[in-house]
C-alpha cells in the first residue's frame, strides 16, 4: 500500500488540499508484533484531518484503508485521537534529515511522568535536554501523548543524519541527564532505553512539492 500511495499521480493534489507538507510512516517489529507509527506535518492540523476524512479522491480512499488496516481506526467513522505534545527539540538552521518514529503504550497512571519531563525540558533542564539531542546527532525530536479507548500511548519521532546511529548513541549515553531522562521514560513506558530500539523501517514517505490549495 505504501508504494502504491507514493507512486499515485494524485498524491501531490491530496497533500496540497490538506496542507500536508510531510508524511512519514514507520513500522517497528517487536516481540508483541509490528507497530506502525505515522508522523505528519501540516500548515493546518484541523484541515489536514478533515481532508483525510472527507476527501473523495482515490488517494484519500487508499489512505483511509491504510489507516484502518494498520491502526484499526476508521477515519470515516471517527476522527483520529488528539495528540498532546510532551517533547520538542529543533536544532536551529538544520536541514531536514531521515527520521525514525515509534509508539508504545503508557503504563496506567504514568502519563504524568511524561508531562513532568515537559516541564523539565522546557524549564530548568532545557539546556541539558538540548545538549542531549545535539551530542547524539539528533536535529529534531518530538513526542506526543495520545489517548485512545485502549489507553494512553506515546508516539516519538526524531531526525538525524543517521537515525540508527543517533539512537545507538542515546542508548549508550551515561551522562547525568540522559540517565535521568531514560529512567523517567522507563518508569512511564516499562521500556529500558539503555538498549537500542528494535528494527524500524520506513513504510511510506511523501513530501509536498506544490503550494497548499
Amino acid at each position: 500500500m505504501g508504494a502504491k500511495l507514493a507512486e499515485h499521480p494524485g498524491l501531490q493534489d491530496f497533500l496540497a488540499a490538506g496542507t500536508l507538507s510531510l508524511v512519514r510512516v514507520y513500522q517497528m517489529t517487536t516481540p508483541m508484533g509490528d507497530i506502525v507509527t505515522t508522523y505528519e506535518e501540516a500548515d493546518s492540523v484541523e484541515r489536514s484531518f478533515q481532508n483525510q476524512i472527507d476527501d473523495p479522491s482515490e488517494v484519500a480512499q487508499l489512505l483511509r484503508e491504510f489507516v484502518k488496516d494498520t491502526h484499526g481506526i476508521d477515519l470515516s467513522a471517527q476522527p483520529p485521537p488528539e495528540a498532546e505534545q510532551w517533547l520538542e527539540y529543533s536544532e536551529p538552521n538544520s536541514q531536514r534529515h531521515p527520521g525514525i518514529a515509534f509508539s508504545a503504550p503508557i503504563q496506567p497512571g504514568k502519563a504524568g511522568v511524561l508531562r513532568a519531563l515537559t516541564g523539565e525540558t522546557t524549564g530548568p533542564r532545557k539546556a541539558e535536554w538540548e545538549a542531549l539531542n545535539r551530542e547524539n546527532g539528533v536535529t529534531l525530536h518530538r513526542a506526543y501523548i495520545i489517548s485512545t479507548p485502549m489507553g494512553d500511548f506515546t508516539s516519538v519521532y526524531f531526525e538525524a543524519p543517521d537515525p540508527i546511529e543517533a539512537n545507538r548513541r542515546f542508548a549508550a549515553d551515561a551522562s547525568d541527564f540522559a540517565t535521568h531522562f531514560k529512567s523517567q521514560v522507563a518508569d512511564a513506558l516499562g521500556i529500558d532505553f539503555s538498549d537500542p530500539l528494535p528494527p524500524i523501517r520506513t513504510v511510506f514517505e511523501a513530501v509536498r512539492t506544490t503550494e497548499a490549495a
